[in-house]
């Protein structure tokens, strides 16, 4: 049997605040299966642009959201210590009733760094304390009592009570793309999540990467024990070249490519009025409208 597509959306968390919530109402409305927040200190685009506080706004659609899961895409361990991200997942499991899915990934950008006074770590520290983390967040929401003794991380009888509304827990979705962040994934992971496959490459090449880093994300599976069919696929669009809000041809055409690559779950950027993103991002209600009620539709018949 094959894997239900499901299809979210990435808001931007800019301010006004009734303008989130507007748009945030319209994506449930709409029936998308889940609603994205990303977790930067700033715009990691421009550092001018007014900005929100992920956590905090989720807290704050929770109660005006009903049957959408929300989740972060991603909250990087730059900004956050993994005990209390911890927490904050559990917490935010009960405000939702059950509808939270937590995304994690290594990296920070480096308005993060530099604005939050965080030193920047090299690729081996970075690699090893994305483990640690990973391995903390997946024990505590999993055990009542949590303790672990890393290079970079010492957890004492870390208590988790309240124990979680979804079961077994609140989803975690695992970011990565090399060797190292992928095992973690295939290991750790309820979901697998990525983005940019890299800089200038065709849509075609785009999507091959992205088959490539599924094939051997599938191999740490097995290799771990695990089924690889049970692990989510999430890709973010919105930093390739596939230009797929350039026409429908151009999104059935993306789609198609990425599902034949192994993703199952796809998220979109919904911009509105921002003309710069407009081949790579929903830019308008009238185009999420058209996403959600006739090409949805579509390719869920057709799978």
């Amino acid at each position: 049997m094959k894997n239900a597509l499901t299809f979210g959306i990435m808001l931007g968390p800019h301010p006004p605040w009734h303008k989130i919530v507007e748009q945030a109402k319209s994506v449930e409305i709409l029936q998308f299966d889940k609603l994205w927040v990303p977790d930067h200190f700033v715009s990691p685009n421009d550092q001018e642009t007014p900005w929100f506080e992920c956590w905090t706004m989720l807290a704050g659609l929770a109660p005006l959201t009903s049957k959408i899961s929300l989740g972060t895409m991603v909250s990087s361990m730059t900004l956050r210590n993994p005990a209390m991200l911890s927490r904050m997942a559990l917490t935010i499991d009960h405000i939702t009733g059950g509808r939270f899915e937590l995304g994690i990934g290594a990296g920070g950008a480096p308005f993060c760094h530099a604005m939050t006074g965080i030193s920047r770590w090299d690729p081996r520290e970075c690699s090893e304390r994305y483990r640690e983390f990973v391995e903390i967040i997946d024990q505590m929401l999993k055990n009542e009592v949590t303790t672990y003794h890393g290079k970079y991380y010492d957890i004492q009888g870390a208590i988790m009570r309240p124990r979680p509304i979804a079961k077994p827990r609140p989803a975690l979705s695992v970011a990565a793309h090399g060797p190292k962040g992928l095992r973690l994934a295939a290991q750790y992971g309820d979901a697998w999540n990525s983005y940019n496959p890299g800089k200038n490459l065709t849509p075609e090449q785009s999507s091959q990467v992205t088959r490539q880093r599924y094939e051997r994300l599938c191999d740490y599976a097995r290799e771990a024990g695990r089924d690889p069919a049970g692990i989510g696929r999430t890709f973010c669009f919105g930093w390739t070249s596939d230009g797929l809000f350039r026409s429908m041809d151009a999104f059935y055409d993306a789609i198609g490519r990425y599902r034949e690559a192994g993703i199952i779950d796809f998220c979109f950027l919904y911009v509105p009025g921002n003309d710069a993103w407009k081949e790579q991002a929903i830019t308008s209600y009238e185009l999420l409208e058209r996403i959600a009620l006739e090409t949805i539709p579509a390719l869920r018949k057709d799978v």
